[in-house]
């Protein structure tokens, strides 16, 4: 039996071992690449579906900056410029501009003697970098003085006062006004005023 394989493979052509070795290695060839074409495949499904996901995404994305460009109008946000610009403007500056305040407040008096007793100060976050809000309280207890040559009566000079006080440009709050007296007068009167500033954090 061995001795017929032994006259088979002597007859085989030569190179005959070469040939069936290229051919086996071109069908190994030939069968990876299909392998790799089905993986390739199998792959690409899951692909084209993220792909078309991070599409959409992009597209409503596009969409929601149309829309806010759409909305937007220059006009508005100049006047909310002004707005700030202006409401900054009425706030207090520092500490001592409020005691500054303090002693104008007793020059415009007009004939009522007057005590200022300082509250708590209370501060508030600002969205400004490096600032605050401090919101000073006050107590101001008036007595007129002798009534010398007037026309108005205390209770009207009173009122006329309170008005001064909160129609200045920096921004005074009056949060509570009393006052006692007889008919169109007054004997005395106390006011609650808030003032609010906008100062550097130290």
């Amino acid at each position: 039996m061995s001795g017929g394989l032994q006259q088979l493979w002597a007859r085989l052509p030569p190179g005959f071992f070469r040939t069936a070795l290229v051919r086996l290695s071109l069908l190994l060839v030939f069968a990876g690449s299909l392998a790799l074409a089905w993986w390739s495949v199998s792959r690409l499904k899951p692909l084209e579906k993220l792909l078309q996901k991070q599409s959409e995404k992009l597209a409503h994305l596009e969409d929601e900056v149309m829309k806010m460009e759409l909305k937007w109008n220059q006009q508005e946000a100049d006047q909310m410029t002004n707005r700030f610009r202006q409401s900054q403007e009425e706030l207090f500056l520092s500490q001592d501009e409020v005691l500054l305040w303090q002693v104008d407040l007793k020059r415009r008096a007009d004939q009522f003697a007057m005590t200022v007793n300082s509250g708590i100060t209370k501060t508030q976050e600002c969205p400004l970098p490096g600032k605050r809000f401090s919101i000073y309280s006050a107590t101001v207890d008036m007595r007129p003085n002798a009534p010398g040559i007037r026309t108005n009566s205390p209770y009207l000079r009173l009122l006329n006062f309170a008005h001064d006080v909160t129609s200045q440009k920096r921004r005074v709050d009056l949060t509570e006004l009393a006052a006692g007296g007889s008919s169109n007068s007054v004997n005395e009167a106390k006011l609650a005023l808030q003032l609010w500033s906008l100062e550097n954090v130290q």
